[in-house]
């Protein structure tokens, strides 16, 4: 072999250092112009001094179950307010019962002296006795007609009237033991051992247990979010890790002028007792309905009088369109009004765009999560 000189390789050097200068300089503009390319179809500003469509992301308006949970401290209270008064005047014997005492059902709250009352039931069944063999008495005189029929009418009358006394003594009777109509805490107690009722007088106020009531104070940016018959989950301090559910029986009409909040009634079952009015504790509510809905991050000024949206058309123009907005859930937005199932929203970009702009529609995007 012969050895090349200097002279005859160094052309050929240069020639390959051509080439693989050539074939780097046109990478590096594959890759400039591929930077531009993207520069332009994701960079709205870019896309727009070159007059191309910009780029977004849309989803379709779905009908679809929205779910709702609001979280809320109160107050457990009773259910209702039972007020009990005195029904007949009599000397009072015995009130084993006192101020703040949980009572169960037919629990003795009052023992009136009742000897008189007694006595005037005996008498009355007594006379009512006495007026029904008068009755047949008189029935059979007539039969054998040594009888008027008026006499017979007198005698049915008169034992009527003997009966209708002989009911009310017994009522009577009855109601010197009072007692609670239901499982309740004391209120209130205006009687003692040694007074003398007087008809009509207070004698108690109870607050009825067997169900109890948490007033969950819920800040007011969740008014639309609250309806009757709702789930709530209450737990308390009394009982730490347990949960008692109930339903939203009662929603106040007004605002708090200062904790700028509004009571919500949960109903909850307490058959056992152990849920006392005062208890302090925390409630989650929760429901589900359907709902044509959008994500929220469309929604352009949401907490204006006036919300907006992007709605892009079959010719990927976006017009900009009011909507009204309402139950606001996990993300996404209920619309009441302006839109229809399936028409497509700008999720991402509508904050740089214009009504009547073109877009160009991210393919990934139109079919939704």
């Amino acid at each position: 072999m012969h050895d090349l000189k200097p002279s005859e390789s160094a052309p050929r050097h240069r020639g390959r250092d051509i080439v693989i200068g050539l074939v780097i300089g046109l990478c590096a503009l594959g890759v400039f112009a591929l930077m531009v390319r993207h520069l332009l179809r994701t960079e709205q500003t870019q896309a727009r001094k070159f007059g191309l469509p910009l780029p977004v992301e849309v989803l379709p308006a779905k009908i679809q179950p929205l779910r709702v949970s609001i979280g809320a401290s109160g107050l457990l209270q009773q259910d209702t307010t039972t007020v009990l008064t005195a029904r007949v005047s009599a000397r009072v014997l015995e009130v084993p019962v006192d101020l703040g005492q949980v009572l169960t059902r037919d629990a003795l709250l009052v023992q009136l002296d009742n000897r008189l009352f007694a006595a005037n039931l005996a008498s009355a069944k007594s006379a009512a006795e006495h007026a029904e063999r008068q009755v047949e008495r008189m029935a059979a005189l007539e039969a054998k007609g040594f009888g008027a029929p008026a006499d017979t009418e007198k005698a049915r009358a008169y034992a009527a009237a003997t009966r209708q006394l002989m009911v009310q003594a017994e009522i009577d009777l009855a109601n010197t033991r009072l007692t609670s109509p239901t499982a309740a805490v004391v209120l209130s107690r205006s009687v003692n051992p040694g007074e003398t009722t007087k008809v009509d007088q207070e004698l108690f106020q109870l607050g009825t247990i067997e169900s109890v009531l948490m007033v969950a104070e819920v800040s007011e940016d969740k008014v639309g979010s609250v309806h009757l018959g709702m789930t709530g989950e209450v737990g308390t301090d009394a009982f730490p890790g347990e949960t008692f559910t109930g339903e939203v029986v009662k929603i106040e009409g007004r605002v708090s002028a200062t904790t700028r909040t509004f009571g919500v009634y949960i109903r909850i079952a307490n058959p056992q007792l152990r849920l006392k009015p005062g208890v302090t504790g925390y409630a989650r509510l929760a429901s589900t309905r359907t709902a044509l809905a959008i994500a929220s991050t469309a929604v352009i000024n949401p907490v204006d009088d006036r919300p907006t949206v992007f709605v892009v058309d079959a010719a990927d123009v976006a017009h900009l369109r009011p909507v009204r907005c309402g139950l606001l859930a996990e993300g996404m937005t209920e619309i009441l009004d302006g839109l229809e199932e399936g028409e497509r929203v700008v999720t991402v970009g509508q904050l740089e765009l214009n009504d009547r702009d073109r877009v160009r529609v991210n393919p990934a995007s139109t079919r939704g999560p």
